[in-house]
C-alpha cells in the first residue's frame, strides 16, 4: 500500500484525524442512522491506515479516538464505547487484509472470519462479566430489541392487533431469533466485508492508492460444491429434531447470501454489458433493500447459474468468464 511521507503531523494526518473523529461523533450522537451507513462506518479507517501506513495510520485513529471521547465526555453524552472500538478495529482488520495481497475470495474469507472470532469473544467476555451464559445474553438483546420495536410501532400508529400479535409471541419470537442468531450474525459480518471492499476498491483507485487485484467481479462464481451443502442444509429442515433444523436454517442462511452475491455480480454483468443507465442501476439496487422477494429472486439467479450460465446467455458467447 501507498503511505503519505512527510512529518507525522501534516495536512493529510490532521485531515485524516478530523475525518475520523467526525465518524466516531457521527456514530455516537446519530444512532438511528441507515444500516449501509452504519456498515460503512469502518472505510474511513481502512483508507487512512492504508493510505498512511501502519504507523501514522494506528496514530491517527488513537488520536481520533482520544477526540471523540473528550467532545462526548464533555458534552455528557453517553459513550458506546463498543461500538466505536469495533469500527476502529474493523478498518484496522480490513487494512492488513488487504496488505496480504490475496485473492478476492481469500480476502473475504480471512477478513469475515477474523471479525466473527472477534465479536464471539466479545460477546463471550461480557456474558462471562454478567454472569449468564451467552445464549442468555443473546435472548435478552433480542427481547430489547422487540420491545423496542413494540414502541416504536405504537408511536407510527401500527394497528393495535398487530402490535398485540407480537407482544403474544415475543417468547417464541425471542426463541426463533436466538436460533438463528449466530447466521443473522455472519451474515451481518458477510455483507460488511463485501459493502467495504467494494467501496474501499472505487475510493483507492480514485484517489491512486493502491489495491489488490481482485480481476472481474462481475464474473464472479461460488464454489461449485457450495449446492451439496445448501442441500444438505435443506434436508435438515425435515429432520424431527429442534438442532437439526436449526442448524440446517443457520446453514441455508449464509448459503443464501452467498448466492446473492453471485446473483448481483451476474446483475452487475447484465448492466455493463447491456450499458445500462446508473440511475436505473440504484433504482434496483434499492429495490433489493426494500422488497424482500428482489432478494429471492437474485439469490434464485446465483443458485440457478451453475447449471443456466446467465452471463454465457447474455453475451452468447462461450468464453464469457475467460
Amino acid at each position: 500500500m501507498e503511505r503519505e511521507k512527510g512529518p507525522i503531523f501534516n495536512s493529510g494526518t490532521i485531515r485524516a484525524v478530523a475525518i475520523l473523529t467526525f465518524t466516531f461523533l457521527f456514530v455516537a450522537l446519530i444512532p438511528f442512522v441507515g444500516p449501509v451507513i452504519v456498515i460503512l462506518t469502518p472505510l474511513p479507517v481502512l483508507y487512512y491506515c492504508s493510505r498512511l501506513g501502519r504507523q501514522q495510520g494506528l496514530m491517527v485513529l488513537t488520536v481520533s479516538y482520544l477526540a471523540a471521547l473528550g467532545i462526548l465526555v464533555l458534552s455528557g453524552q453517553r459513550v458506546n464505547l463498543p461500538v466505536l472500538l469495533m469500527i476502529g478495529f474493523t478498518g484496522v482488520l480490513f487494512s492488513e487484509v488487504l496488505k496480504r495481497h490475496a485473492s478476492v475470495e481469500k480476502s473475504f474469507l480471512l477478513a469475515s472470519s477474523a471479525l466473527f472470532c472477534f465479536s464471539a469473544g466479545f460477546v463471550l467476555y461480557h456474558s462471562f462479566r454478567a454472569g449468564i451464559a451467552p445464549w442468555q445474553m443473546v435472548e435478552l438483546y433480542l427481547g430489547e430489541i422487540i420491545r423496542e420495536n413494540i414502541k416504536l410501532s405504537a408511536q407510527l400508529n401500527v394497528p393495535e392487533e398487530q402490535i398485540r400479535l407480537i407482544r403474544e409471541n415475543t417468547p417464541q419470537l425471542i426463541r426463533f431469533f436466538a436460533g438463528i442468531f449466530p447466521a443473522l450474525g455472519l451474515s451481518g459480518i458477510m455483507l460488511t466485508v463485501w459493502v467495504n471492499l467494494l467501496a474501499a476498491r472505487r475510493l483507492f483507485r480514485i484517489h491512486g492508492v493502491a489495491f489488490p487485484d481482485f480481476g472481474d467481479l462481475a464474473a464472479w462464481k461460488a464454489p461449485e460444491r457450495l449446492v451439496w451443502i445448501l442441500i444438505a442444509a435443506g434436508g435438515m429442515l425435515f429432520v424431527p429434531m429442534e438442532g437439526a433444523t436449526v442448524l440446517g436454517t443457520n446453514v441455508l442462511i449464509v448459503c443464501g447470501l452467498i448466492y446473492l452475491f453471485q446473483g448481483l455480480a451476474i446483475a452487475t454483468f447484465f448492466f455493463r454489458q447491456k450499458r445500462v443507465p446508473m440511475i436505473i442501476r440504484w433504482l434496483f439496487y434499492g429495490l433489493l433493500l426494500i422488497q424482500q422477494y428482489m432478494l429471492i429472486i437474485v439469490i434464485a439467479f446465483g443458485l440457478f447459474d451453475m447449471w443456466i450460465d446467465f452471463r454465457k446467455r447474455i453475451t452468447g458467447n462461450k468464453d464469457a468468464h475467460a
